[in-house]
């Protein structure tokens, strides 16, 4: 089943062009090697605050993201350059992901039926 993630960096002093560098490098793994990253948006609303949302099809794409090597040392860097973590999950992750995400300090947001869904049938060159 998918979920979604919206994550809050709280980017420490002086650590903002790193984690911006390795914010794009980690886009650049999601867009070349995992196709069932559905959504991905990092936003900086504030000078040292960076916001994600991020929606997975399945926990298979979920830890399969955060198995790539390629990925590893970018994530490295975020969380390194962060002086705290926000991450609220929308959705049911399984066990095996609901570990990982509690590294990451989540929290589960009820979601009332039929207000979070992703299009079975999605399809990204759709006109309608």
């Amino acid at each position: 089943m998918a979920f979604m993630l919206k994550i809050k960096w709280n980017i420490a002093d002086g650590k903002v062009p790193d984690f911006k560098a390795a914010q794009e490098e980690l886009c650049a793994v999601m867009s070349d090697d995992h196709s069932g990253v559905i959504c991905y948006l990092a936003d900086y609303p504030e000078d040292s605050v960076s916001e994600w949302i991020e929606i997975y099809a399945n926990d298979d794409v979920f830890r399969a993201h955060l198995a790539n090597e390629r990925g590893q040392k970018p994530l490295q860097t975020l969380v390194e350059s962060c002086d705290s973590i926000e991450c609220r999950c929308f959705g049911d992750p399984d066990a095996a992901s609901r570990e990982i995400l509690a590294g990451f300090g989540a929290v589960y947001n009820d979601v009332p039926p039929a207000a979070f869904i992703v299009h079975p049938r999605a399809d990204r060159d759709s006109s309608t």
